[in-house]
């Protein structure tokens, strides 16, 4: 609250204090923005005839610090973003940048896991998810009973 107050500087002797004036400064300023940080990224999925493709906003991040799985069904997007020690002592007038941990998980099946592939540039990580050929059942002889 230190924009209502701004002979106040913003140190107080709970920390947790800070973190409540920062959700209560978003409120007011963007009354929706206080949701957007909630350990997820903002993704789009598309489908076509042959994949699913799936397009995750990941502005600086490291590629190194981003794990993809499929498994039964389901593809996980895992990103481990971790402030360093020296950057826990710094005296941050405003600090917005989320460090941590984010994971998202959809649903994709009918999904051809050994042709799985990804991309990453510019901060939009790209995963191409083949669907399962489906071959026609040839046609067969029925005996009759």
């Amino acid at each position: 609250m230190s924009r209502w107050w701004p002979d106040r500087r913003r140190r107080s002797n709970w920390p947790v204090w800070d973190d409540v004036e920062a959700i209560m400064e978003r409120f007011f300023a963007e009354p929706l923005a206080v949701f957007a940080g909630t350990g997820r990224f903002r993704t789009d999925i598309r489908e076509t005839e042959d994949a699913y493709i799936v397009e995750a906003e990941l502005p600086g991040v490291d590629k190194d610090h981003i794990q993809i799985h499929y498994d039964d069904g389901v593809l996980s997007i895992t990103v481990e973003e971790a402030g360093g020690v020296d950057e826990e002592r710094e005296a941050y007038v405003r600090r917005e940048r989320y460090r941590g941990r984010l994971e998202r998980h959809f649903s994709l099946e009918n999904v051809d896991p050994d042709g799985i592939r990804a991309t990453y540039k510019n901060g939009l990580l790209t995963v191409t998810l083949p669907k399962l050929k489906r071959t026609p059942p040839k046609g067969r002889r029925i005996d009759i009973e």
